[in-house]
């Protein structure tokens, strides 16, 4: 077409070779096809950039949350962001933290929130870290669990349906497997976890209304403790923490409302961690917390 032989002409040299079956790139057209993804997103974070500096609005900031920071971080931080700039926009994705850093690295989302343990030595992210966070199990109210008290153990919960994340780290799913062996009277092995999900709503939702057991932080728990509806099992295991973090990436200029929020997060961060901290206290004196 007149635009490829355009192309052609200001690059010095053939794109594509024509024959009768159509058109095929050619090695350097095959090059230019693989880098256009990649100079269109830096061009849309230059229509961004250029928005914010001449005052027409802050831009669209694009996140990625894992299923936890989303419900008790990402949410409160964002509503801080929209009190102080009303006219920033935002489009927050919530899925695991495997499924988001391919669209971090195609520019498609600005930055993520999640477990970054498996891209600490990854230079080519920028990590800030967040506070860790301790996992509890959360049951509905008058489960037949929450009589053990101390004589709780894990292979006592996993007999129980475990609602969780479809992504545990190897480090958190250990251990459950080994429990779900000890507590497997015919030697067979059920999922772990039972149900997975990327919504701290439903994962609550699916324990109120039967005896599951989900895996939750305090912060969400919380929540629904009030009017009874979930209750916290008498079981604190110190393995069962997660450390999230922020990334993004290490050679691109993050948009003005990604520093903002940014900021705003860790705020929200720290302001929870002592919330979740005295709290913890309370129910559990004397044992690791969040």
């Amino acid at each position: 077409s007149r635009s490829i032989a355009e192309l052609e002409r200001r690059v010095g040299t053939r794109l594509f070779d024509r024959n009768s079956a159509g058109i095929e790139p050619t090695a350097m057209g095959s090059l230019l096809l693989e880098r256009a993804d990649e100079l269109l997103a830096r061009s849309a974070d230059l229509g961004n950039e250029m928005e914010s500096l001449q005052g027409r609005g802050a831009g669209t900031l694009r996140i990625g949350a894992g299923t936890y920071p989303a419900g008790i971080l990402v949410g409160d931080a964002l509503a801080a962001l929209l009190k102080r700039h009303p006219h920033t926009g935002a489009r927050v994705v919530v899925d695991n933290v495997l499924n988001l850093v391919p669209l971090l690295r195609r520019r498609e989302l600005d930055l993520v929130i999640g477990d970054a343990t498996e891209f600490a030595d990854d230079t080519e992210f920028l990590i800030t870290a967040l506070a860790p966070r301790q996992g509890y199990f959360a049951c509905r109210a008058g489960h037949p669990l929450l009589t053990k008290q101390s004589s709780l153990t894990l292979a006592d919960v996993v007999a129980f349906p475990l609602v969780a994340t479809s992504r545990l780290t190897p480090r958190l799913l250990g251990p459950i497997v080994t429990a779900f062996r000890q507590s497997a009277n015919d030697g067979s092995l059920p999922s772990a976890p039972s149900v997975t999900c990327e919504s701290l709503s439903m994962m609550k939702s699916i324990v109120a209304g039967s005896d599951a057991i989900a895996i939750l932080p305090l912060a969400a728990i919380n929540l629904d403790r009030a009017p009874g509806r979930l209750a916290v099992l008498p079981l604190v295991e110190p393995w069962l923490t997660a450390s999230f973090a922020i990334m993004r990436l290490a050679r691109r200029t993050p948009p003005p409302s990604s520093e903002i929020f940014t900021q705003l997060l860790l705020e929200k961060d720290a302001a929870l961690t002592r919330v979740t901290g005295k709290a913890h206290e309370k129910l559990f004196a004397g044992q690791p917390g969040p």
